[in-house]
């Protein structure tokens, strides 16, 4: 039964620590998803929706905190039971993520007049960001498993009391498995050794303050001290960029390449079907046919079938019969405020552009404005293009350029590919030949003739 429980403590903690990184390594993007979740055609939580970026940072420190517990056994009944009410609630809400249906039709109120709409569902979980994509399915099993070790840990804490604080003997064997688990899972699945690092610094915390603070004070400051340095990366994070990038707008990945289809890569797309809906004409009952199963059988032609069935509805689910290659981006599109569609013309320009990404123009940091204007100026002195991207109106557009002397042109695209393209309201972007060069947050944009001369290089 010990080794159950220390097996237990061992995953439960390990996976906390690395699903918590990846979250707050993108803690701008897991808040895009918490609005998702709040949205009046989901989960109907409106009221949540400003405060979803402060959720979001709570959400990532205390996986990590709460999985340094769990392995250093601090405070094991309050930890055994945040750990059980949170995997409760992603349990949860993987499971009406999965089962959501996106045909329901829901009763929203718009103006104070009630109106019917089609339910919203979230696709993703976000459970471990863009790092890790997994179907609604695919998470609500994950949380299953995960709740099934929590337990063991939950009961361990609560009736047996096998776990405290750990002795210096428990810190050698339980820390360093941990610590190849996350290297495992580091190299294997995230291509991302900054876990590993992490790691190191918190369980260096930890033994730090054990040894020259022993006692029970010991594992409140272990708490703080882990706390402090999530808090400290968490910062830096959403100062700046993420350490690292999965969306397919990374540095490095081209947009052009991304936008093909798997018949222009020569890869075998996914095979998908319609459910038809057909209605037995003697006994009114509803009888679903994929649409593959339609077209092969010649049904539409099939007199029998057509004297037992009437159409009822040919715009049903649709349904993945076989995985296949699906473009990583299907929704990039650059076009001027007048309509003209400019998006191969800034894919297919071989030299060097910028982009300007301000999905939200209102609610845009300004602060360093006027440094990006400079660049720009140098930038189209020098014969580059430069456009400033937003998904605001013109009316806000024009007036935001005015008011801050930004002489560049402006686009329009979807706010939320310019959300996945950067995590910075406003960020820099640096193309060429559809390929992202480069990527700044306002506040780390370089020099620009420093910046030429070493991409001349």
């Amino acid at each position: 039964m010990n080794l159950l429980i220390y097996i237990s403590r061992i995953l439960v903690g390990s996976l906390f620590i690395v699903s918590g990184l990846i979250k707050a390594n993108d803690a701008l993007g897991f808040s895009y998803k918490l609005v998702e979740y709040f949205g009046g055609k989901a989960l109907n939580m409106t009221y949540l929706e400003p405060y979803a970026l402060e959720l979001a940072i709570f959400i990532c420190i205390a996986e990590i905190v709460l999985g340094l517990a769990v392995l250093v056994g601090g405070k094991s009944k309050l930890t055994a039971a945040l750990m059980m009410a949170m995997i409760l609630f992603f349990t949860w809400l993987t499971w009406y993520t999965a089962t959501c249906d996106p045909f329901a039709e829901i009763t929203v109120m718009r103006d104070g007049v009630e109106m019917t709409e089609t339910k919203e569902c979230v696709m993703e979980c976000g459970c471990f960001g863009n790092a890790i994509p997994l179907t609604p399915w695919e998470s609500f099993y994950k949380d299953l498993v995960l709740l099934f070790f929590i337990t063991i840990v939950f009961f361990a804490a609560f009736f047996s009391k096998k776990i405290n604080f750990n002795t210096s003997k428990e810190d050698l064997y339980i820390l360093p498995v941990s610590l190849l688990l996350i290297t495992g899972f580091s190299v294997l699945m995230l291509d991302w050794l900054f876990p590993i690092a992490f790691t190191f610094i918190i369980f260096g915390v930890y033994l730090a303050i054990k040894k020259f603070m022993p006692g029970p004070r010991a594992e409140w400051f272990t708490a703080i001290g882990a706390a402090l340095v999530c808090g400290i990366f968490q910062y830096y994070t959403l100062v700046h960029l993420p350490l690292k990038d999965y969306r397919p707008y990374a540095i490095g990945l081209s947009v052009r390449e991304g936008m093909m289809s798997a018949e222009d890569l020569g890869k075998q797309p996914p095979l998908n079907a319609v459910e038809y809906t057909f209605t037995n004409i003697k006994n009114a009952k509803d009888t679903i046919v994929l649409s593959s199963d339609y077209l092969e059988q010649k049904l539409y032609s099939d007199s029998s079938f057509i004297k037992k069935y009437e159409v009822k509805s040919f715009e049903g689910k649709t349904i993945e019969l076989k995985a296949g290659y699906v473009p990583p981006i299907t929704d990039f599109m650059l076009e001027t405020f007048e309509g003209e569609d400019i998006t191969q013309s800034v894919l297919e320009d071989r030299g060097i552009l910028f982009l300007q990404i301000s999905y939200d123009l209102e609610h845009s940091d300004n602060d360093y404005q006027q440094e990006i204007n400079a660049f720009a100026k140098a930038a189209q002195d020098a014969g580059h293009r430069f456009f400033g991207v937003t998904a605001s109106s013109d009316q806000i557009a024009d007036t935001w350029r005015h008011d801050h002397q930004a002489a560049y042109p402006f686009l329009r695209s979807d706010e939320k590919v310019l959300k996945t393209i950067i995590r910075a309201n406003p960020g820099i972007v640096m193309m060429s030949d559809g390929k992202v060069i480069n990527k700044w947050a306002a506040c780390d944009l370089p020099d620009f003739q420093s910046l030429i001369a070493k991409h001349s290089r």
